[in-house]
């Protein structure tokens, strides 16, 4: 007897088809396929609605029993996440295991530095809260620093000292000397 849903040519010796392109492809790749599947299935009426109704459910069934697999393999606890994360930034100081990444740079001395060798020498942060790099000294206009020169946007907030109450902009050269003087960020 023949089973539609599960034809015999959708099989190569003891596995069938879709057991094939999920141990294949990437997992991704695999969902596309099977999605597309289910929704070709979803769409067409070849021989009978109410069977391709049912292979669409079926292509379902299977890769929802693949997502549960997928998902139990690749969950990871907190803990694994953030040691993922620490890997990722090779070399990245980080405070007691668990809790967060201090910044993006190693250390807030090597990324002055690296504004210095790329011609900043200003930092200065706008009313917003958005921290900026600039060449010349900029000055306040309105809710931000204003300045005839290049300016860089700094995303990660590094420098929390640099607040928008400041008189004057900060410059690079005097916070990399608290830095490398033993301040708080610094090696």
């Amino acid at each position: 007897m023949t089973d539609n849903i599960k034809p015999e040519h959708y099989r190569k010796g003891e596995i069938d088809l879709f057991e094939e392109w999920y141990l294949t492809y990437p997992f991704e790749q695999y969902r596309a396929i099977m999605q597309s599947h289910a929704e070709k299935y979803l769409r067409r009426n070849k021989v009978s609605r109410v069977e391709d109704l049912e292979k669409c459910v079926e292509t379902i069934r299977r890769l929802k029993e693949k997502e549960i697999q997928y998902a139990k393999k690749n969950t990871k606890t907190p803990q694994e996440a953030f040691n993922d994360m620490a890997k990722a930034f090779d070399g990245v100081k980080t405070k007691t295991a668990g809790q967060y990444l201090e910044n993006v740079y190693p250390y807030h001395d090597d990324l002055l530095k690296q504004l210095q060798s790329d011609g900043y020498d200003y930092l200065a942060r706008d009313e917003s809260g958005e921290l900026w790099t600039h060449s010349y000294p900029p000055t306040k206009q309105g809710n931000k620093w204003c300045s005839i020169s290049y300016v860089k946007r700094i995303y990660n907030d590094n420098f929390p000292e640099v607040k928008w109450t400041d008189d004057e902009p900060t410059k690079i050269s005097d916070l990399l000397a608290t830095y490398e003087n033993g301040g708080e960020n610094g090696k």
